[in-house]
């Protein structure tokens, strides 16, 4: 059960690390830079370790320091949004080589959903993908989600894991209802290895 936050919206100082593994979450992806990870990510994962919550690196092509994020025992998370997945690989596959020993995990767009965003290609070099399943954003509801899940979790086991949206969409960022999530949670629930929930700063609820 992970959160996504973004330190430069939400300063790390102002987010309470034991109510959020008292709300049952498990790991936090937290935005990094090349100018700012080493500060940021101190500070997050000594606040992260304190609670038993394990850090992830959430960074963006062009990061230069997945291998120096990984000595200091921290995952790292590439956001490739891009509907041209195959120019990204050679860069996929340098930083899988650069992170042996923590995981490494992508987020993308969800296949099927926006187009062909070749999982088969970038599978073998992650330890999970993470498809943005943003209802709010697409035309599908709860069934769709559902379904999503399940086939895409037959196709690549245990290499799934469900981004969902804490807002109304991409127009309105809203905070959805905790019912809401908590539906979408189950929709997810028996297929996926776990969720990631975006982000922190945009949902009022634990």
């Amino acid at each position: 059960m992970g959160y996504y936050i973004n330190p430069g919206v939400t300063p790390l100082s102002g987010i309470n690390f034991t109510s959020l593994k008292a709300a049952g979450i498990t790991d936090v992806y937290i935005r990094v830079s090349n100018d700012n990870y080493l500060t940021v990510l101190t500070e997050a994962q000594t606040k992260a370790d304190e609670v038993g919550i394990r850090t992830h690196a959430w960074v963006f092509p062009g990061f230069n320091h997945a291998s120096q994020v990984a000595q200091m025992k921290i995952g790292v998370h590439l956001d490739v949004e891009t509907y041209d997945m195959p120019s990204y690989l050679s860069q996929i596959k340098t930083m899988r080589e650069e992170t042996k020993g923590v995981t490494f995990s992508l987020c993308v767009k969800p296949e099927g959903w926006d187009g062909d965003q070749y999982y088969y290609m970038i599978a073998p070099y992650c330890d999970y993908i993470v498809p943005m399943l943003y209802i709010g954003d697409y035309n599908h509801g709860i069934t769709g989600l559902r379904n999503w899940a399940r086939t895409y979790s037959i196709i690549y086991p245990r290499k799934i894991v469900a981004g969902l949206q804490t807002y109304q969409s991409y127009q309105n960022t809203t905070p959805v209802m905790e019912s809401t999530v908590l539906s979408e949670i189950k929709a997810v629930q028996p297929s996926t290895r776990g969720v990631i929930l975006f982000r922190y700063g945009l949902s009022n609820f634990n």
